[in-house]
């Protein structure tokens, strides 16, 4: 082999390592587009074609952060708020807080863990902050969504929710 072909070849390798380095540094994924918090609780209530409601949402301030993991915790913070009034509750359902699956998450504000109580005795966990929300179904590992945008709507309204029971 020349020189030159040495030389080309060494630099597309020093190319590549750099990029793939950049993909895991950022988490970039190029199979995952920006979706909506409303399409995604929808394919978590679904099972087998059939539609589970949401009967109550259990509202606490969380003790830990579930950035990295999908444990249930009871939180020692006694206070919690239940929603189980329809119009509560599909207001989470349909608020529009366009998530996305993947990418660097920091996250410095305060966590809510909502408990959703669904119609088959199942429960579905919603662990936010303003910056991400993880997704955990019954019996599966949970997904976690970036926050796309600069407020998230639902921690907004789970934050004036315990800033009026404060008052």
């Amino acid at each position: 082999m020349s020189k030159k072909h040495i030389i080309s070849g060494s630099i597309l390798a020093f190319i590549i390592i750099v990029l793939l380095i950049l993909i895991y540094f950022f988490k970039i994924s190029f199979t995952s587009l920006p979706t909506n918090l409303p399409i995604v609780l929808a394919e978590e209530l679904t099972v087998n074609g059939e539609r589970r409601h949401v009967e109550s949402i259990t509202i606490t301030q969380s003790d830990s952060n579930h950035l990295n993991h999908d444990e249930p915790v009871q939180s020692e913070n006694e206070e919690e708020i239940v929603l189980d009034q329809s119009n509560d509750i599909t207001r989470i359902l349909i608020d529009d807080v366009r998530i996305y699956h993947g990418g660097r998450i920091t996250s410095d504000s305060p966590e809510y863990t909502a408990e959703m109580s669904l119609s088959d005795g199942d429960s579905l966990y919603l662990y936010l902050t303003n910056e991400y929300i993880r997704i955990v179904p019954p019996e599966q590992n949970g997904k976690l969504y970036k926050v796309l945008d600069k407020e998230n709507a639902v921690y907004a309204y789970f934050h004036s929710l315990f800033e009026e029971e404060q008052n």
